[in-house]
């Protein structure tokens, strides 16, 4: 597998100085060959092996998928290995310089001078080296044996490695970062891939010693169609994951506009937006007690923030009313979960708030609303909330009545126990409270937008976090 960068956007007099001296080793290189190298004696070494190979190269550069932001990944180094073993050293070079411009010609013309030299100098080195130990130990390329297998691998390890180290160089004058940083982020992920096309490409140097040109020019066919599926998979995933970020953008901002009908609604009755801070903070304390996932936390959290939002629609003179609301006020009242339920529908995206919501003003014994149901047919997050609602109003100064102490309220909260509300999350709140201060208890230190900074990112779907971790 190769290593190809991405074309760089800032040129700076490092970069200049490797490309020119890049260039320079390359064109010694093939001064070299041309002056003072030979041919190895080889199967087929003729010049249709150097075009169905470079053929090889320029469709697998073509089919070259992004592994980083700096680097890409393709399967032309089993061309040019072949090239390496089965060509003379130019050949090699031939090979290897037409799929590197091919991944390269949409770069700049530094960044492309620089991968078409890297590529030439390694392959060049390869052959050389091939040709070498071949004569040293006396072997022929007709033949497939543990030791012309074993050169093979070392000559197609040794073109990779210093391909490597030119573009690590390459990398390194380029991008911010140290040299580390960059090989952790850009090529020590891809070694278990590169050592896997390695071996598959000595398959190939062996199906081209037992069968020719032709046989391994066909097992390109599966590999190429492998790889384009892999890149579809890939565009795939980036698709998913755009319009995933997409939706959780559309979702933050649907939550903000919630919360600013929150802040609204508060401009009403000063009442809502401390009180459903308070809620808030309890269910999500509540949550945690209990053991829930972070998300379960997060999204009760966020219920507790909405809950009174169907109250927007809800006269200021029944909100504010300090006598007996009549029947019709009352109807006017009971409205209010279903309102919020059916707007968190529409803006939030996300249908598990609005349920709970929904359901948060059912009584555990059946005589809620708006439906009417009981028991465990209520949404658990809805009577954890109910709960969480209750004591805190009963905690606050309504203008109908005075708020009761932590204390009176706690005990109502057993006395309705079963009755309107479940026993087990009465209890679950006593232990919430036991253990912390009065301005806790009271709610007193809740406050609107300190906890809805809280819950605002806190929607965000998993994929955005397993990308962070990717990244």
């Amino acid at each position: 597998m190769g290593h190809e960068i991405i074309t760089p956007k800032v040129a700076n007099i490092q970069y200049v100085l490797l490309v020119v001296f890049t260039t320079l080793v390359s064109v010694g290189a093939i001064a070299y060959e041309l002056f003072l190298g030979r041919t190895v004696l080889s199967i087929d070494a003729t010049v249709l092996p150097i075009i169905l190979l470079s053929s090889l190269t320029i469709i697998a550069a073509s089919m070259a998928i992004e592994f980083s932001p700096r680097v890409v990944i393709t399967v032309l180094n089993i061309p040019i290995m072949l090239a390496i073993i089965f060509t003379d050293p130019l050949g090699a070079a031939i090979v290897a310089g037409v799929g590197a411009f091919w991944v390269a010609k949409a770069w700049e013309l530094p960044a492309i001078i620089f991968n078409v030299a890297a590529f030439l100098v390694a392959s060049l080195v390869g052959a050389e080296l091939f040709i070498r130990l071949t004569d040293f130990f006396e072997i022929t390329a007709s033949t497939v044996t543990f030791e012309f297998m074993g050169i093979a691998l070392v000559s197609g390890l040794a073109f990779l490695i210093l391909n490597i180290v030119f573009i690590s160089a390459y990398t390194y004058v380029k991008y911010p970062g140290t040299l580390g940083d960059l090989w952790r982020q850009n090529f020590i992920p891809a070694i278990p891939s590169q050592l896997a096309l390695m071996g598959l490409g000595l398959v190939v140097v062996a199906i081209y010693v037992k069968g020719g040109l032709i046989a391994a020019t066909l097992f390109f066919i599966p590999l190429f169609a492998s790889q384009h599926i892999f890149r579809l998979l890939i565009q795939q995933k980036e698709l998913l994951v755009d319009q995933t970020s997409m939706s959780e953008d559309l979702m933050d901002m649907n939550i903000g506009l919630a919360g600013a009908l929150i802040m609204l609604l508060d401009s009403k009755d000063h009442y809502t937006a401390s009180h459903s801070a308070g809620v808030a903070m309890y269910c999500r304390d509540m949550a945690r007690m209990m053991g829930m996932s972070e998300d379960e936390q997060r999204i009760a959290h966020m219920a507790g923030l909405l809950h009174d939002l169907g109250k927007v629609g809800t006269p200021d003179s029944v909100l504010k009313k300090e006598g007996e609301l009549t029947a019709r006020e009352w109807e006017q009242i009971k409205e209010h979960p279903t309102t919020a339920a059916d707007v968190l529908s529409q803006l939030a995206t996300h249908q598990e708030i609005a349920d709970i919501i929904r359901h948060h003003q059912e009584h555990f014994d059946g005589t809620g609303y708006p439906y009417g149901i009981s028991g465990n047919d209520i949404p658990e997050l809805s009577r954890m909330l109910a709960v969480a609602d209750t004591y805190q109003a009963l905690t606050s100064d309504r203008p109908y009545r005075a708020a009761k102490s932590p204390f009176e309220a706690l005990i109502i909260l057993r006395r309705v126990a079963g009755t309107q509300l479940d026993p087990k999350y009465v209890e679950v709140m006593a232990q919430v409270l036991k253990n912390e201060d009065l301005s806790y208890r009271e709610g007193s230190k809740a406050d609107f937008l300190s906890e809805f900074r809280k819950s605002r990112p806190a929607l965000r779907l998993d994929a955005l976090r397993a990308r962070a971790k990717e990244h």
